[in-house]
């Protein structure tokens, strides 16, 4: 098995993009593993997500790279452990 390795963000959704399976296609197009901590996602304002995601550094980059074409702001939490993830 290969080692995984794991992200902590934030992603921030337009109000465009709330009605888009964007948590799905991080699962299905890039093989990663969501551990969603907290999410308020609403209809009239977008909304964020707080998780870790796991998978390979490469899957990691890719899925980024994907939520940065598509307006999605991603935030890192706690990269330097430096944050207590207590969210």
């Amino acid at each position: 098995m290969m080692a995984l390795d794991s992200v902590r963000v934030r992603l921030t959704y337009p109000l465009e993009r709330v009605h888009e399976p964007i948590l799905y296609r991080l699962v299905t197009d890039y093989d990663l593993i969501p551990n969603i901590r907290r999410a308020n996602i609403d209809p009239h304002s977008g909304g964020f997500i707080f998780l870790e995601l796991q998978g390979t550094g490469e899957n990691l980059s890719s899925a980024l790279r994907y939520l940065d074409a598509v307006g999605v702001e991603v935030s890192p939490i706690g990269l330097d452990g430096s944050e207590e993830w207590a969210i």
